[in-house]
């Protein structure tokens, strides 16, 4: 199969594999049996595992992975920035949006609509509590009064000036979004504030905005750049300057107010357009979301049909509320957590012809008409058991794309939209094994999220898994809301496991709501497809596994009702990995705990891969993969947490059945099914357009089967 993205795929023989050689000292965790399921045992095992770290070890570690001592980005956790991606002028780095002190500082803030004046022309000067006459009002201004989803706008302001000439505006005082702009609710109600000081640090690390690249500058100007004004759903917003008064803090007045930034469409016009594969071949699935209600319809046809888009399908709607969450931050209605998400809108196409393409787009209509999203492209599914060669991406990890994170997640998915694209071996779906937006009860990082990778998911199905950071709680389930079903007041957490709070109290829900999976599971929690030759099993490594569990009744029906003659290869999705070696010693509890639940399952049905995420590098097994011996009946186990999250940097343990692994690069999966024996596995980096190994093939391996593996 010939290259794509600028035919840079290195040939098998160019790859780095690593030394087979004897690693003296090692431990391997084999099967763990019974007696070592509990709390004692496992974490016993991960103990020795951590006092024999490669990280006391480092030759080994740089003789079999030579750049792997390398770490990435900064040490700790990343930020979810604002709504604004405010920064912090003293450390230059972004505000997080889940605890921002001036949003708390702010809580306790009285706002007063105009300035307390003797007379029209006296405001009280910051550095004399005496009033003084004031020669020149303060300002505010856009650059522009309409803007669309995604566009750039400068707000600039002056200072206002007393008759002594020194400045009205300090550096402490604040500007705060409002949206609606006519809205006459609580002042306090705003969708993002920064103080000048921070507003004018933000300008100055945004100042250069070009090919996706944020550049410093040295301009001190009183301007506050925006690089990409968010999606908000209303017609129009407006900003307001607010002076803190001399004697009471905490106590503003409003000095200015801006003109509104109008889009008179936006609360209808269709943002986040993706596709999902349903339970049926003959059919596929459109969601997307919109500010107002309406009846939600799609227009579609054959492609080849003169772009005839003569067909019409209607869908539901549906939508959520902070009080459908499960904890805090989640449920809080204030700065930097809940917003509403719009409409949800759900659209099936029916009756597709097999490998088929088609033309549609979408809207809602309503008594002012219909707004219709650009005309996309898909490809129906071909029939179960077609031997056509055909490809699709796998990753995991990707987290927002807005400023205050790193720049993987927008690479891979751009990345992703530009191999499916490409006119070579089709890309025809793209599987995300968790870990999506990390919003973590910051809101406004799903439309960010969604609005990215629609790039690519509007023209191809986007199959999800939950990860950690979009289900795990600890309270507020209860009730009926979890949507997985689960009647407790917290998630799943065993006495071996670090399930914790991930989620920021979101327990699945907006995941649940924004995405649709095949309905033969637990809607987006588990369920399987398949697709010409594969037939792909998705699990929740955040639910019980253990036998007995309804899951694993699951599992274990779904793996023994495929017909291995339509669908030879079988893959197993989720978050957490079975196998993995970086020295994290209460993750690889997890790993154990994982493997003593299913290992055996995945074996019995001669699962042949088992793809996952949570570490965010990519590390590569053995094939064979059982009891943590290779080429022993098992599957090979891949992670490739690398879409974009901060990538780790830590070691490796030193177990025998690593072949590869990296922490350095951002990346994603391909997969070339060739035929019922043979399928390839490629990492690929990640990386922006100037960078000429942005699409090279760091690791890749032929998985090869006997077609006749399927007899029991």
């Amino acid at each position: 199969f010939s290259s794509r993205l600028g035919n840079r795929r290195k040939t098998m023989g160019e790859v780095y594999r690593g030394e087979q050689e004897e690693e003296k000292g090692s431990i391997s965790i084999s099967f763990v049996p019974s007696s070592l399921v509990g709390l004692v045992g496992i974490c016993a095992v991960s103990l020795l595992l951590v006092g024999n770290s490669s990280t006391t070890n480092g030759s080994w570690l740089m003789k079999r992975f030579p750049d792997s001592n390398r770490g990435f980005g900064n040490e700790g956790a990343y930020t979810i920035p604002t709504a604004l991606s405010v920064v912090d002028p003293e450390t230059n780095t972004y505000l997080y949006a889940l605890n921002n002190p001036l949003y708390e500082r702010l809580k306790k803030a009285q706002f007063h609509g105009n300035f307390p004046r003797e007379n029209t022309n006296e405001v009280s000067l910051r550095t004399n509590r005496k009033l003084k006459i004031a020669t020149e009002l303060p300002t505010l201004s856009l650059d522009r009064t309409s803007i669309g989803i995604r566009e750039p706008v400068t707000l600039s302001w002056t200072l206002g000036r007393h008759s002594d000439g020194n400045p009205i505006i300090q550096n402490d005082d604040l500007i705060t979004l409002h949206c609606p702009a006519d809205d006459g609710s609580n002042p306090s109600h705003f969708r993002e504030a920064a103080t000048i000081e921070q507003a004018k640090a933000t300008s100055k690390k945004h100042a250069v905005f070009e090919k996706n690249k944020y550049i410093d500058t040295d301009d001190d100007g009183q301007e506050w750049f925006i690089p990409e004004f968010p999606i908000l759903r209303h017609e129009s917003c407006h900003f307001r300057l607010w002076h803190e008064d001399d004697e009471q803090e905490n106590n503003f007045h409003l000095m200015a107010t801006s003109t509104a930034l109008i889009n008179p469409n936006s609360p209808r016009i269709p943002t986040g357009v993706h596709l999902a594969w349903t339970d049926k071949r003959s059919e596929i699935l459109v969601q997307f979301t919109t500010g107002e209600s309406g009846k939600s319809v799609v227009l579609y046809g054959p492609a080849d049909d003169g772009g005839s888009l003569s067909k019409s399908v209607d869908g539901t709607t549906d939508t959520y509320a902070a009080e459908d969450m499960c904890q805090e931050p989640a449920n809080l209605t204030e700065a930097g957590k809940f917003i509403p998400p719009g409409m949800l809108h759900s659209i099936t196409i029916t009756d597709l012809k097999p490998d088929t393409e088609y033309k549609y787009k979408v809207g809602i209509s309503s008594g002012q008409g219909t707004i219709w999203s650009d005309i996309y492209k898909f490809h129906s599914a071909p029939l179960v058991g077609s031997s056509d060669p055909f490809a699709f991406i796998v990753y995991g990890d990707q987290g927002c794309p807005a400023v205050g994170w790193g720049e993987g997640g927008k690479w891979t998915a751009a990345m992703t939209a530009r191999e499916v694209d490409c006119d070579e071996l089709p890309i025809r779906h793209v599987h995300h094994v968790g870990d999506l937006s990390y919003a973590r009860g910051a809101a406004h990082i799903w439309d960010e999220w969604i609005n990215m990778i629609s790039s690519f998911a509007q023209k191809i199905p986007l199959m999800v898994a939950v990860g950690n950071h979009e289900y795990d709680h600890l309270a507020g389930g209860e009730n009926g809301k979890d949507p997985s079903g689960l009647n407790a007041s917290h998630g799943f957490t065993p006495e071996w496991g670090n399930f914790g709070d991930d989620s920021g109290g979101e327990c699945g829900v907006p995941t649940a709501k924004r995405f649709t999976m095949p309905a033969n599971g637990n809607g987006v929690f588990w369920y399987s497809h398949e697709y010409a030759s594969v037939h792909t099993t998705t699990l929740s490594s955040e639910h019980d596994l253990g036998p007995g569990s309804l899951q694993y009744k699951w599992l274990e029906a779904d793996l023994k009702s495929i017909n291995r003659t339509a669908t030879p290869w079988v893959l197993v999705e989720m978050h957490r990995p079975l196998y993995e070696s970086e020295d994290f010693w209460d993750q690889t509890v997890v790993s154990v705990g994982l493997r003593y639940e299913i290992e055996d399952l995945l074996h019995k049905y001669k699962v042949d891969m088992v793809l996952a995420g949570h570490y965010h590098a990519y590390v590569r097994t053995c094939d064979g993969l059982y009891q943590s011996k290779c080429h022993n009946g098992g599957p090979v186990h891949i992670t490739v947490g690398t879409a974009g999250a901060e990538l780790d940097s830590g070691h490796l343990y030193q177990q025998n059945w690593t072949e590869y692994f990296d922490h350095t690069e951002w990346g994603y999966g391909r997969i070339t099914v060739a035929n019922a024996s043979h399928l390839h596995w490629e990492f690929v980096r990640a990386g922006p357009t100037n960078d000429t190994r942005a699409g090279t093939v760091s690791d890749d391996v032929w998985i090869v089967r006997n077609t006749n593996r399927n007899k029991m």
